[in-house]
């Protein structure tokens, strides 16, 4: 029962404290209050303590009136759009995933998915299905905005009239367009209606750059009279913004830390089966992982691109060296036998991978991976999980193609500005209609949401770590030679690099296993 609250609570967007799970876990139909509870709650603290939950003025849950919403507490900072993790706040239980059929319970209690598609897949191509999801992403990110106390008292875009002082509105942006004058024209919506908002190309935001499908909060006038929900009308009325909210990271927040003196190598884009792929530098790691060096060791993390596939690009046969996919995972199992057994290694799927090209994307079929040992569990991209209290978010990092191509100064060859951008919106992957693929699930998986300890991405085979607003970035290396696309177009990759963290410290360390020089760290 207590799994099933959790889910409720998760696809809600909302955590919970133990003691306030126990107590709704003793009423007498927990799922019922839960779902009572949240109805019609739009501004919740995104972890729910006991004081939030429990009535004050009767002894029994179950006929108890449901609490008034809680609002943001009034400051002057903007610095705190979330609950910070600094109050060591319990890690919430998480949601079990069944084990895949052929696939070996893993049995270890440091190691928890709190949040996977794989299993879980709702959508089936309906209309329904989209605006499920668009709904679910505009119901989390809006949340996350009205914690900040300027955005707090926004009003739906039907309830906007004009008025001397400003409002204060949250939209999703449906599209953008810049103007012959110079000005930016957005159209953004909520549940309530439409609305089109000009940014004046005198004002500081006119520097900002809006994609479709994020969320925004936006301070402004309305130019004329009260707005119409009908898209006819669209034109009827303008809100001139003078200022936005993003749901972006807060400026100050602690990053957990494991009891355990444990390390975490992160690696991405294997591709077996490549004509390019490294293994001299890969037999090189694998004399590294069962050296005396790697003693500290416990879980290696692959974001994605496993296998370099069959037909993901034109005449890509032409730089294979294996060409049936199952033999590809065949050879994975193969290189990584050696590693020892009491290491776990989480393996995600990218967009080399024989799964689903949209995301989020569900873990590699069992048919495929028949030779893997217990060790070896297989995620689905993004997932989110936790070992030893530490919160991590893997991806495989598609979205970037997207990025690249639409925010001046975002390029392949630093990594940190598209993950930035990602945070800053607190979504993994934004436009729909882009490069990259999306699923209308019934939960938008790609929000980050809340936020993790470690953010690791991989897809554009470079190394980089980052610190900063209690996080850890990382872009984890390839073992893949520049290929004659990477070279066409200029880019030189810097794969056979890990990246490993060790989660009691947060200290991070790189090892080369091309130039085979001391680590880096930081």
């Amino acid at each position: 029962m207590r799994e099933k609250v959790l889910k409720v609570l998760l696809d809600h967007g909302t955590l919970i404290e133990p003691d306030a799970a126990d107590f709704i876990l003793a009423q007498k139909d927990p799922i019922a209050f839960v779902k009572n509870f949240l109805e019609g709650r739009e501004s919740l603290p995104l972890i729910l303590t006991l004081t939030d939950v429990r009535p004050t003025s009767v002894m029994s849950f179950d006929e108890a009136p449901a609490p008034e919403p809680v609002t943001p507490a009034k400051a002057t900072s903007q610095r705190s759009l979330e609950p910070p993790p600094a109050r060591a706040l319990p890690t919430p239980a998480p949601i079990p995933k069944p084990t895949a059929p052929g696939q070996a319970p893993t049995g270890d209690s440091d190691f928890h998915i709190i949040s996977d598609v794989t299993g879980a897949s709702t959508c089936d191509g309906k209309i329904e299905n989209f605006t499920q999801y668009f709904r679910d992403r505009f119901r989390i990110l809006r949340r996350i905005i009205r914690t900040n106390p300027e955005m707090g008292v926004a009003v739906k875009i039907a309830n906007i009239e004009p008025q001397e002082t400003e409002s204060k509105v949250i939209g999703m942006i449906m599209d953008v367009n810049k103007t012959k004058n110079g000005h930016i024209g957005l159209t953004i919506e909520d549940d309530t209606g439409e609305l089109f908002v000009l940014v004046h190309k005198d004002s500081d935001l006119i520097r900002e750059t809006f994609l479709k499908d994020e969320v925004i909060g936006f301070v402004g006038k309305l130019s004329s009279g009260p707005r119409s929900r009908g898209p006819s009308d669209r034109k009827s009325a303008m809100f001139i913004a003078s200022s936005i909210y993003r749901p972006r990271v807060p400026a100050v927040r602690d990053q957990r830390r494991s009891a355990a003196d444990i390390d975490v190598v992160f690696m991405s884009d294997i591709h077996v089966g490549s004509s390019h792929f490294l293994a001299d530098a890969w037999s090189g790691f694998m004399d590294w992982i069962n050296s005396p060096q790697a003693s500290n060791v416990r879980y290696i993390v692959v974001a994605g691109d496993l296998v370099d596939g069959i037909g993901v690009y034109p005449n890509q046969e032409d730089e294979l060296v294996i060409l049936d996919i199952y033999k590809q995972y065949e050879e994975l199992a193969k290189i990584t036998e050696r590693i020892p057994k009491h290491i776990k290694v989480l393996m995600q799927p990218g967009n080399h991978d024989a799964v689903r090209p949209a995301e989020p994307q569900p873990a590699v079929h069992e048919k495929y991976l028949k030779s893997f040992g217990p060790n070896f569990t297989f995620i689905g991209n993004p997932c989110y999980f936790s070992i030893s209290g530490v919160e991590i978010l893997s991806y495989h990092g598609k979205s970037i193609d997207d990025l690249v191509g639409q925010i001046p100064g975002v390029k392949y060859s630093d990594p940190i500005p598209p993950m930035m951008e990602m945070l800053k919106r607190r979504l993994l992957a934004i436009s729909y209609g882009g490069k990259t693929p999306l699923a209308p699930e019934s939960r938008d998986y790609m929000a980050i949401n809340p936020l993790p300890d470690i953010l690791v991405t991989g897809h554009v085979h470079r190394t980089a770590v980052h610190r900063g607003n209690g996080m850890t970035l990382i872009n984890a290396s390839a073992w893949q030679s520049q290929t004659p696309f990477q070279k066409i177009h200029n880019f030189h990759p810097d794969p056979a690099k890990i990246v490993v963290v060790n989660l009691r410290t947060g200290r991070t360390r790189i090892f080369d296993f091309l130039q085979k020089q001391d680590p880096a760290s930081s």
